[in-house]
């Protein structure tokens, strides 16, 4: 019992100087050699929702082009896993890694009862209230405290000339900023 005590005490004092773990200091030198490697731009709103635009309209062209069976998809999975489901989305549309990773929702609303967020039931209201279709057009702009970029695409039915229901694909902003491509 005697020599437990010390064995633990020793045990807990490697262990706090991380002895067992490959984690080791890094010194002076090598401290400046990476932050030499490492450059922080800024960004402003506007470069990011340039960068994330024509990303939106290459995703949205993928899903007019399959209009009918990914609405009918996004039906028949309604409230199921909503990972599964934008797995299986994103396999219907082709997508490639890079917009698969920037992704974060793809819905399509027809009832503004189901919109998860404040701003684009307002966009889907003022949809609703155009009578011009010429005047649809698509939106685009930044969400939840600067952490996500919505862009939405209404459709519409030119023969009757009404609103039928938006597209609404959720991106995700730090995917986006990482997308830029680097100065050399």
């Amino acid at each position: 019992m005697k020599l437990f005590l010390p064995l633990l005490i020793l045990a807990i004092l490697l262990q706090s100087c991380d002895a067992f773990t490959d984690k080791r200091a890094v010194t002076k030198e090598e401290f400046y050699e990476m932050k030499d490697n490492v450059t922080i731009t800024k960004v402003t709103e506007g470069q990011i929702l340039e960068n994330a635009t024509p990303k939106a309209q290459k995703i949205y062209k993928k899903i007019s082009a399959n209009r009918d069976e990914v609405i009918t998809f996004l039906e028949n999975t309604e409230g199921n896993n909503k990972i599964e489901t934008q797995k299986k989305l994103s396999q219907i549309l082709e997508l490639d890694s890079t917009e698969i990773d920037i992704i974060e929702k793809i819905a399509y609303y027809k009832d503004i009862s189901k919109i998860e967020y404040d701003k684009e039931k307002q966009i889907f209201e003022a949809y609703q209230t155009i009578r011009d279709t010429t005047l649809y057009q698509e939106n685009l702009q930044i969400l939840h405290g600067k952490e996500k970029i919505l862009y939405n695409y209404p459709r519409f039915n030119s023969i009757e000339n009404k609103f039928e229901g938006i597209w609404s694909i959720v991106l995700s902003q730090k995917a986006i900023i990482r997308s830029f491509k680097k100065k050399k």
